[in-house]
């Protein structure tokens, strides 16, 4: 560390020695593991040595500054570093080192504007001190060239974090390098143009092409802040002369562009226009019928419990049009009902709204609370109160939401307030799309193939989301009312108020830190460490990010699905490797299909004559329920996910099913008490998709569960470390006898210090086959006593909202002929007195091979699989 350092310390005097002001030392050490002698290190030394580096006439002293680390810690670490080489004293510039996010860029322009704010207010009190040096900023950019945007997807740089619209495209990326010209400029700071740098005339004519869009937005954005009053004559001379500049700012760059006849001038025409928001503008107009005068009234913008974000919120693009905006959150305990936002959904919707809260005040902007029985009611007041011309929202498309959404149909239209309902939580608007009934399009009526191909063929692709880069010009121009209206914090809100001592919401934020932030950074996660493998792991509970732990982001809504859904189909990854992810945000869209087909769905029958099932009763059907609640039930692949359900709001979709097939196939108790419990403790809880899921696995939604989820094979499991993890009193058991205890030899349970039904419990049913068959014949005995509702192939009919009927997927075993006897299928193979089909083996397998598939059989059936 000396002899590096009194390399430097010896270079740095040399420097001096030339006493040129204009000499400046940067001093880098990049972004992985520090040694001992760091930038920060060798300018503590610097400082203690006295050596005059803080005179006019010195050599000055540069350091880097990265804020764009996606990791929150590491983040905050670079800031702690920057501050602590600011204090020394002898820097007198900062270089922010380039990268993509722009929000995160201005949050940086703004720490480093408040510090050196602190640093000349010092400098003014005493002069004496060495920690008062005033210091400059710079800003660094790359050339958005074809060239470093193939570089960068080939071999990133270290340290150099880019996004995937900056990567996509010389268009994308030149947005962005705009955009932070622009910071730059309002924050008063140099530029540095970063290797490979300006090293032809052509490149020096990319650089002045940035310049003259930065300019040219400088001159829009004051432009576009008072554009609305154009239509009622408000605009001053100054204005029109910022028009005017603007304009012929254009004219003349077009006729550059004409007369040069080159293509590079060609792009930027275009580039610019679509810079400058036009893209955001001409997509997300409001609408065409919308009075002049409205646009120069205040634009409430509704957010609710699905629509949590800035970006890609279709109703806050919309009413970004308005001279000015207000987010407003209207919270009634009372209108929740019982499928409405409650446990531990409340958590993260608290969260998501603390945190709108902090990324609207960045843009000067508030969220607006306000509490009471009637959303509506305190809708009017708020519209009375700021002269609102116009109310945005997102529909949610539930049930309760609906009625909602036409009592502020109602008021509004009382108060003389224009309503403009958009939609942004899904794919497609669930009451768009009409399906034929019947057997279409590879599939039942309501089944994922048709409702994909129906939507896909009625109602296009799904919408592309507008670029981040325009999302932050739209808040960037947005401006709020000159007098807020008054408002509750979020932390005084009546949601997520936790009694006692136990801090029992902790783990769930923890595993679920809930904003737009987090959303994206959990997304880009799950594709760099398992989008890859998705299709071969996702069933899997014991690997991490088998599965993409996103579905509380698009339930709050912090992260678009169509920001998703692209990301997706504009990945590497070939068809099919990629569609099973994909079709998970059709499957959100479906379900929310069925509600509003059949709004009733979370706690009736969607297949009515299913109301008729027997299911079990009385003091055992609760023993079992709680049992199976609480992760008792003796079985230990089922108790880790209502375990970890319990502690954290979450598990994976394969073991859901594993827990709900486990409750209704062999605890036989109705589906309705697990769809419950599981709004209650899910943070994903959706009052859509979570009944779609329960109703299936009850067997009376529209797709029924064409397979019975085993307890006890726990291929979910396969390592075992899921269950050791939430069953820890089992984690010294062998792997061979993890999940099925019962079958340890006496030895090995006193081995692993397990003593059934004291350590751990005793299985709440031991014959899961015997139970299985109760649940089989119940359905035959309702499906009997409807023959009204049986096709003459066996399949259940039902009755769509327009009034036609149609059958639905029913499974064999339940397919019964008039005379109410179970139809067999031509093909079936015949069965053998133990009840295990005969097959032909062959392909190879030999005796060997034989004897493995029988094997395979037994255990099959001794887990109650036909």
């Amino acid at each position: 560390m000396d002899g590096a350092f009194l390399q430097l310390k010896d270079y740095v005097e040399n420097t001096n020695e030339l006493n040129n002001p204009k000499n400046e030392i940067l001093l880098i050490t990049g972004s992985g593991p520090k040694g001992k002698l760091c930038s920060l290190t060798a300018l503590q030394r610097l400082q203690q040595e006295s050596i005059p580096i803080a005179s006019s006439s010195s050599t000055s002293i540069a350091v880097a500054f990265n804020p764009f680390f996606p990791n929150k810690q590491d983040y905050e670490d670079e800031k702690r570093r920057l501050e602590e080489k600011l204090a020394t004293g002898i820097v007198s510039k900062v270089y922010i080192q380039f990268g993509a996010d722009l929000e995160r860029l201005q949050s940086a322009l703004q720490m480093l504007t408040t510090l050196q704010s602190a640093t000349s207010s010092s400098s003014s009190s005493s002069s004496t001190s060495t920690t008062s040096k005033r210091f400059e900023i710079c800003g660094s950019i790359f050339l958005p060239t074809k060239m470093l945007i193939a570089q960068q997807k080939f071999r990133p740089w270290n340290g150099v974090f880019l996004n995937d619209e900056f990567l996509s495209s010389p268009d994308g990326a030149r947005r962005i390098v705009v955009q932070m010209m622009r910071l730059y400029e309002e924050y008063s700071s140099e530029i540095l143009i970063e290797a490979p740098g300006v090293r032809s005339e052509k490149d020096w004519d990319v650089v002045e092409s940035l310049l003259r869009e930065r300019d040219d937005y400088l001159l829009s954005s004051l432009v576009g802040r008072d554009a609305v009053e154009v239509g009622d004559d408000k605009m001053d001379e100054k204005q029109i002369g910022k028009v005017n500049k603007v304009e012929e700012s254009r004219t003349s760059q077009d006729d550059d562009d004409d007369t040069s006849g080159s293509t590079t001038s060609k792009r930027r025409k275009t580039s610019t226009s679509e810079f400058t928001g036009d893209s955001l503008m001409k997509s997300n107009l409001p609408p065409t019928n919308l009075p002049s005068k409205i646009l120069n009234q205040a634009a409430i913008v509704l957010f609710h419990s699905h629509d949590v974000r800035l970006h890609d919120n279709v109703a806050l693009q919309m009413a970004s049009h308005h001279k000015s905006v207000i987010p407003v959150f209207l919270w009634s305990k009372k209108e929740q009902g019982p499928w409405g936002v409650s446990g531990c959904l409340e958590v993260v919707l608290k969260d998501a709204l603390c945190n709108l809260d902090k990324k609207l005040k960045q843009y000067n902007l508030r969220l607006v609370c306000r509490e009471g029985e009637d959303s509506s009611t305190m809708l009017r007041e708020i519209c009375n109160e700021c002269g609102a011309g116009a109310v945005y929202w997102n529909k949610e498309h539930t049930t309760e939401s609906r009625i909602r959404e036409e009592k502020y149909r109602t008021v509004l239209q009382e108060v003389d307030v224009q309503s403009i309902e958009c939609q942004s939580s899904l794919l497609y608007d669930p009451s768009s799309p009409s399906l034929a009934a019947g057997f279409n399009n590879g599939g039942h009526w309501g089944t994922l193939m048709p409702f994909k191909r129906t939507c896909e063929k009625q109602l296009g692709m799904p919408r592309r989301p507008v670029p981040r880069a325009d999302t932050f010009f739209m808040l960037e121009r947005m401006k709020g009312p000159n007098e807020w209206p008054a408002s509750k914090d979020v932390e005084g809100l009546n949601i997520a108020v936790i009694n006692g001592t136990e801090e029992w919401d902790k783990p769930i934020l923890d595993r679920f830190p809930m904003s737009e932030d987090d959303a994206v950074a959990n997304m880009n996660t799950f594709f760099q460490h398992g989008f890859a493998k998705y299709e071969r792991d996702r069933s899997r509970a014991d690997i991490d990010w088998s599965t993409s732990k996103l579905s509380a982001h698009l339930r709050i809504g912090s992260l678009s699905p169509n920001e998703l859904y692209y990301k997706i189909e504009d990945s590497n990854l070939d068809y099919n490797n990629r569609k099973t992810f994909s079709r998970r945000l059709i499957w959100r869209d479906l379900a929310y299909f069925h509600l509003n087909s059949f709004p009733m769905m979370r706690d009736t029958s969607i297949r009515l004559h299913y109301e008729q099932t027997e299911w079990l009763s009385g003091e055992e059907e609760d023993a079992r329920f709680n049992a199976w609640k609480t992760g008792n039930t003796g079985y230990p692949l089922v108790d880790s996910g209502m375990r970890e359900l319990w502690k954290t709001g979450w598990m994976t979709q394969s073991v859901r099913m594993v827990v709900a097939s486990f409750l209704v196939e062999y605890l036989r108790v109705n589906w309705v008490r697990g769809a419950k419990w599981f709004h209650y403790t899910l943070v994903d809880a959706d009052s859509a998709i979570n009944p779609m899921m329960w109703q299936n696995a009850g067997r009376s939604g529209i797709d029924q569960w064409n397979f019975i989820m085993s307890p006890v094979a726990a291929s979910q499991d396969a390592s075992g470390e899921y269950t050791k993890k939430w069953c820890p009193e089992l984690s010294k058991l062998p792997k061979a006898v993890l999940h099925k205890p019962w079958e340890a030899p006496t030895q090995v349970l006193q081995a692993a210090g397990v003593v059934l039904g004291e350590t751990y419990p005793t299985r709440i049913i031991s014959d899961l086959k015997a139970e299985r068959s109760k649940s089989v014949e119940a359905v035959l005995k309702m499906r009997r006593a409807n023959q009204e509702s049986n096709s003459d192939r066996g399949y259940d009919m039902i009755t769509l909202p327009d009034g036609k009927r149609t059958v639905v997927f029913t499974k064999k075993e339940f397919r019964i002929d008039p005379q109410g006897n179970v139809i067999k299928d031509a093909t079936q193979s015949k069965k053998s007195t133990s009840g295990i089909s005969k097959v032909k083996v062959g392909n190879g397998r030999g005796r060997k091979g034989k004897k493995a598939l029988q094997k395979k059989l037994l255990r099959q059936e001794a887990a109650g699989k036909k």
